[in-house]
C-alpha cells in the first residue's frame, strides 16, 4: 500500500513537471519556401536593369525550399532564441544576401517587456534594443500537435498589416516563442508568416535549466530602436536608385521578425 502510494505521488510529481515546466531548451526548424521569397522579391523589383536579370538566373538554380535549424532556452520569463550555426553550401551561400534568414539572436524578458536581438546583415552586426513587439491576436478553436504538445492556433497582427498564424501550449506556460513572437497564454511552438514565405515548427523539447544570457553582440555594437534601424538602412539600401520602398519594407520585416 505504501509503495502503491509512493509510485502514485511521484507520477503525479512527474505529471506536474512535465505539464508545467518552467525552464528548458526549444529546437525549431525555420522553413523558408526559396523559391516563393525570391518571386515575391523580383515581383517588387524594378520592372528592368541588371538586379531583375541576375535574380532570374538565381532563381532557376536555387531550391524549393530550405530549412534553417534553431534553439531557444528558456527560464522564467526570460528567453533566448539563437540559430544553430551551419555552413551554407552550393548556391545557398550565393544567395543568402536575399534575407532568407540572418541568423538572428533574440533576447526577451516578458516580465519587463525587454527585447534584444543582434542580426547578420551583409557581414554587420545590426543590434536592436526595444521594447517586446505588440501583435494583436485572436485564439481560434483549431489545435494541432506539434513536438508532441497540444497546441491551439492563434491568428495574428504585427507590424500593422503583416498577417501571422501561431499554435501556442499552455503547457509551458511562458507567454514567449521563437523570434520576435511573444503574447500568447502559453509558449508558441508553431507560427507562420506567408508575406515571408517562412514556417517555424518546434521539433524537440527538452526540460533543464538553462542559462538565458541577456548579452548580444560586440563592445563595438551600437544598439538601435527598431525607428532608428528603419532610417539607418532606408539611407544604407539607397531606396529610390537601388531598391524601391517595396523591397525595403519587405527586408525590414524580416528584420523585425
Amino acid at each position: 500500500m505504501i509503495a502503491a502510494l509512493m509510485l502514485l505521488g511521484a507520477g503525479a510529481a512527474r505529471a506536474q513537471y512535465a505539464h508545467f515546466p518552467v525552464a528548458g531548451t526549444i529546437e525549431y526548424e525555420k522553413t523558408v519556401h526559396v523559391k516563393n521569397f525570391m518571386k515575391r522579391h523580383l515581383s517588387m523589383s524594378k520592372d528592368e536593369g541588371f538586379d531583375r536579370t541576375y535574380i532570374e538566373q538565381l532563381m532557376a538554380k536555387a531550391p524549393d525550399s530550405y530549412v534553417f535549424k534553431n534553439k531557444m532556452m528558456f527560464n522564467g520569463s526570460e528567453s533566448r532564441y539563437e540559430p544553430i550555426k551551419e555552413e551554407r553550401t552550393g548556391i545557398m551561400r550565393s544567395i543568402m544576401w536575399f534575407g532568407f534568414d540572418y541568423e538572428t539572436t533574440y533576447y526577451k524578458d516578458i516580465k519587463n517587456g525587454v527585447f534584444r536581438s543582434v542580426a547578420d546583415y551583409v557581414g554587420s552586426n545590426i543590434l536592436t534594443q526595444d521594447s517586446l513587439l505588440k501583435v494583436k491576436w485572436k485564439i481560434t478553436d483549431e489545435y494541432r500537435t506539434i513536438a508532441g504538445y497540444n497546441c491551439r492556433r492563434a491568428n495574428g497582427v504585427v507590424l500593422d498589416s503583416v498577417f501571422i498564424v501561431a499554435f501556442y501550449t499552455d503547457e509551458i506556460p511562458l507567454s514567449s516563442g521563437p523570434g520576435a513572437f511573444h503574447g500568447l497564454p502559453g509558449m508558441i511552438l508553431g507560427v507562420a508568416v506567408p508575406e515571408q514565405h517562412y514556417n517555424i515548427y518546434a521539433t524537440k523539447v527538452t526540460f533543464v535549466q538553462p542559462q538565458v544570457m541577456a548579452e548580444m553582440g560586440k563592445k563595438k555594437d551600437k544598439p538601435m530602436t527598431r525607428a532608428e534601424l528603419k532610417t539607418f538602412l532606408y539611407d544604407r539600401m539607397r531606396v529610390g536608385d537601388w531598391n524601391t520602398e517595396q523591397q525595403f519594407n519587405f527586408l525590414l520585416t524580416g528584420l523585425y521578425l
